[in-house]
């Protein structure tokens, strides 16, 4: 009886990660298609923002719990946990940090505080992406057609994040933005394969 309350308890942790996850996917795609251009985007981007450094502060919580608890999967939910502590910090750079640089005398330091926040941008992509091919690698080793078709794409998809990331951390963000949508791009497109495999297995136990 202890042990199903405990394995129920993790199940709850999975889903709830999962679903922060796959929230920060979709505001991600409001940010881009509608913020962006919108009149009034300075509110619009405070509530997208602050609803991700709720969201990935739910996820890193629930990676840490799982990670302890998981001992074939630990190393996934740990780079999901430090990836979105990770975010956190960037998206709190944006919300305290973003403004006043930008009304500086000195335009050399709003670019550089927004440099910052890009790097751990990509720091966190990369990491979601790790965790993407870890799990995707297991699923993919397990039986049933949707477990597999989505494990495989995990990996790929996961593995272009990390290699699009981790050069995008190294290079910055490049001449006019260069490496901020492919990078982020696969960034989301891994993140969003990770937090639906996080949903089958929470499923096909139940």
């Amino acid at each position: 009886m202890e042990q199903s309350n405990i394995q129920s308890s993790l199940q709850s942790h999975g889903i709830i990660v999962a679903l922060m996850l796959l929230s920060t996917v979709a505001t991600q795609i409001f940010y881009i298609a509608v913020v962006s251009g919108a009149e009034n985007a300075d509110t619009l981007r405070m509530i997208v923002w602050t609803w991700e450094a709720i969201a990935f502060s739910l996820a890193a919580v629930g990676g840490l719990v799982l990670a302890g608890r998981s001992p074939v999967a630990a190393a996934a939910f740990a780079a999901i946990a430090i990836g979105s502590i990770t975010n956190v910090i960037q998206v709190g750079m944006g919300l305290a940090e973003f403004g006043p640089a930008r009304g500086s005398e000195d335009s050399a330091v709003f670019g550089t505080v927004i440099a910052g926040a890009f790097f751990l941008y990509f720091h966190g992509k990369a990491l979601f992406g790790l965790a993407a091919i870890i799990l995707g690698l297991a699923a993919f080793a397990k039986q049933g057609g949707l477990a597999k078709g989505l494990g495989a794409i995990a990996v790929l998809t996961g593995a272009a994040s990390v290699l699009m990331n981790v050069y995008a951390m190294a290079t910055g963000m490049g001449a006019e933005n260069a490496n901020v949508q492919p990078a982020g791009a696969a960034g989301t497109a891994a993140t969003l394969f990770l937090g639906l495999l996080l949903l089958v297995p929470a499923k096909s136990e139940s």
